[in-house]
Order: C-alpha cells, then structure tokens, then sequence
C-alpha cells in the first residue's frame, strides 16, 4: 500500500508544530507544506519537518489536507482547494471557529472527497514556524466537529493524524455548539485582555508598566497574539461572541456596583463562586 500523502497549507504555529509532531513518526504520511512567506517553507526544509515544499494547486494532489491558516482566510483556501480534491481525499482544517468554516467546507469539496472540521486545543501567543513546536499537541485535546454529512471513514483519517501528533483526548462536537463553548472559553478571554491593556495604553497620563505585578503579566500575556488572526475569529464568530461579551458585561456592572456600595458580603459570595470555579479547571 502506498504511503499517505499529507499536505498542510499554512506552515505557521499550528502547520509547522503538527508537521514536526509527525516527523520520523512511525505511521506517519509523508509531509508536504505550502506557506505564502517562503522563508517559511524554507525553514521547515532545513528542520526535516516536510518532505516537499509547493504551491497551493499542488495540494489536491495529496490524500488530506489541513489548512493551517488564519479563520478568513481558510474560508477562502476552502473554496479554492475543494473543487480540486480528488475522490477519496479528505480536507480538513485547525480553526478555532467552526460553523462557518465546516459550512462552506461541505460545499465546497468536490464529488467523492470529504470535509471534516477540526480544531485542536493548543497554541501560545508566539507565531509563525520559528514558534512551532513538535510538542505542542501532547496531551491537548483536539476536538473533531462532524455534522450528519460526515463521512466517518473520513473522520477517522483525520483523528488518526492528530493522535499521530500526540493530541489526546479525540472529542465530537457539534459545529454550532463549538462555537458557542468556545467564544465563552477562548474568545473572550483574547478579547477582555486586548481590552485591558488598550484600557491602559490610552490612559491620560502613562503608566510605567515596568512595575506591573504578576497579575497583570499573567492575565494579559494573551493579548501578544496574533491581532491579525484575533480579528479574524471574532469576526468570524462575531454573534457568539457579541453574545459572551454581553454576558460578561453584566457580570462585571455587577461586581462595580458591589464596589460602590462597599458590599462586603456580596464582593466575598462573588469572588468565592468564581475562585471555587477556577479551581475546578483540571490542568492541561
């Protein structure tokens, strides 16, 4: 039997940690990467990562396909690679926002190739491939999001390579659901930090943030990402997270109005509840 092709288009943070989590594994496809900045590509070359560096059309000659790419932009890798996959084939992508993206994917795919959604919960604030990582999908779940129209023997090529990659536990999740969940549990988060350090880079008078403590440090460390792929998944989920961002809003006129009326046993009953939740996240 011949050995499986697999092709990733977008050799940043997630392509290039996935193409090095499968270099010189047993099993694993034979690795071809596409990336618009070539020194990308390049550099993939050098580190073994891939077998073969090509142009976008070249990617409907493998047998998967993941697109590695920002969530609008994938959007528009879908549409222009589905046509051209071949019968048998599968494509798939690593997106943090799946409605839209596993819509136009199942339009878009050619008679007899198959669309799976995909979004693997992994990543940190650095890009690009020198921030690629053959460990970063160790232990982190990756969450598959068929619909009735997906092809199981399709999904399970797909959940193969991200266990391949080290990802565990496999998960199913409706698109729609995923969406919801996540605009709650990633987006916003991404979203309250960029808006906190705005907050303080517009103050009237500057602060010296060279004193900043550990809490700020921390909870705004998110707010290095990417804003060009943070811009694009909130438009991309914009009503989800529109939703989340209203909720939040009520919760922290809530905790202004404990303040202003010096609430002692409220600001405790609010902070209790929200340390008991934070301390009931397992560890990743």
């Amino acid at each position: 039997m011949a050995r499986e092709r697999l092709g990733i288009l977008g050799l940043g943070l997630i392509g290039g940690s996935l193409a090095l989590a499968l270099k010189g594994k047993r099993g694993a496809p034979e690795l071809w990467g596409c990336d618009r900045r070539k020194e990308h590509v390049r550099q993939a070359l050098r580190a073994g990562a891939i077998a073969k560096g090509c142009a976008a059309r070249e990617l409907a000659e493998c047998d998967v396909v993941v697109v590695c790419l920002p969530v609008l932009r994938t959007v528009e890798a879908i549409r222009a690679l589905g046509p051209r996959m071949r019968p048998g084939t599968v494509l798939t992508d690593a997106g943090s926002v799946k409605a839209g993206i596993v819509r136009e994917g199942e339009r878009a795919v050619a008679r007899g190739a198959f669309f799976v959604g995909g979004h693997p919960i992994a990543g940190t604030e650095r890009s690009g491939f020198p921030a690629a990582d053959a460990r970063l999908f160790r232990g982190r779940t990756f969450i598959l999001t068929p619909t009735e129209k997906t092809d199981e023997g399709a999904a399970r090529r797909v959940q193969r390579i991200w266990k391949l990659a080290g990802s565990r536990p496999i998960l199913r999740m409706d698109p729609k659901v995923h969406d919801r969940v996540f605009a709650y549990v990633s987006h916003l988060p991404h979203v309250v930090a960029y808006a906190l350090v705005h907050s303080v880079a517009t103050l009237p008078s500057p602060v010296p943030l060279g004193y900043s403590a550990g809490g700020f440090r921390d909870f705004t460390r998110i707010a290095s990402s990417n804003p060009e792929m943070w811009k694009d998944i909130v438009l991309q989920n914009h009503a989800e997270v529109l939703r989340a961002m209203s909720h939040y809003r009520r919760n922290f006129h809530l905790l202004e109005d404990l303040v202003a009326k010096k609430d002692v046993p409220g600001l405790l009953a609010y902070f209790r509840r929200a340390k008991k939740t934070r301390d009931g996240l397992q560890a990743p």
